[in-house]
């Protein structure tokens, strides 16, 4: 400052200028600090940029390429200019940050729901009013849902000795025939693979009949497979129904995979 002493900047951006005349002077790489109560205009700059004062008496005329632009008039030692409205678009890096980090705590606390929905929540004043940007992400987020690869196993030489099966919904998509899921059941020996579309995840038994599997080696833990019908119809076939742990997708990684891959 002048006096020697300091002001902190909180932002930079772009400013415009009406004057009285109805002309418009924008300002670049203006920079916020609160802690100065009145708005300064460097007029070197000005004359930078083509901008033209003539002095008379206590008025300060500003033209540009012969144009009449706008006036002031003296203010305690400073040229005071004749606006009628100040448009500014400051970027204050201080308070992007802060806001960011609310956005980042009202996520957290809402199990990590999408951006979307948090803004939905915002426009419903269902929580504070936050800048959600379309696009944002979730470092957390992205690295759960990242796929995990599937425990390398031998490939079976014979066959039907092992049946890998999945069974997973199409998206919320009906098919032409009401059809509402799928099932896949591939052999690992050969990789043939099956596919069933379900109406209802209790006719997996139904289709595993169809299907005339002659073993049933491993599955997932899905509520599918876990009916009385199913276990004895396993028993009655003399089919070995092993299971994998809770929450351990990559186990049955093959079926998952051809999952992922069929609707594409």
């Amino acid at each position: 400052m002048g006096n020697g002493s300091r002001a902190s900047v909180h932002g930079v951006g772009t400013v415009d200028l009406k004057l009285t005349s109805g002309k418009i002077v924008r300002l670049w790489n203006v920079q916020h600090a609160p802690s100065i109560n009145k708005n300064l205009v460097s007029g070197s700059l000005l004359l930078r940029d083509g901008y033209k004062f003539v002095f008379e008496s206590n008025k300060l005329v500003v033209s540009c390429c012969g144009q009449f632009i706008g006036k002031g008039y003296d203010s305690v030692g400073l040229f005071r200019l004749s606006l009628m409205d100040v448009c500014s678009s400051v970027m204050n890096h201080a308070s992007v940050s802060v806001n960011n980090d609310k956005v980042n705590v009202w996520h957290s606390r809402l199990c990590h729901i999408n951006f979307g929905s948090m803004s939905r929540l915002s426009t419903l004043c269902l929580i504070p009013k936050l800048p959600v940007v379309k696009g944002s992400k979730c470092q957390a987020c992205v690295q759960a849902k990242q796929p995990r690869k599937p425990h390398p196993m031998e490939r079976n030489s014979t066959l039907l000795e092992l049946i890998h099966s999945d069974l997973c919904e199409m998206n919320g998509v009906l098919t032409k025939g009401g059809k509402k899921y799928m099932m896949t059941l591939i052999d690992d020996a050969t990789r043939f693979c099956y596919v069933y579309l379900l109406k209802m995840k209790d006719e997996a038994l139904d289709y595993f009949k169809v299907y005339k599997a002659e073993v049933e080696n491993q599955s997932d833990r899905g509520g599918e497979y876990f009916s009385n019908e199913f276990n004895l119809f396993c028993a009655e076939n003399r089919i070995i129904h092993e299971k994998t742990p809770p929450y351990s997708p990559n186990q049955t990684g093959l079926p998952k995979g051809r999952t992922v891959l069929l609707p594409t």
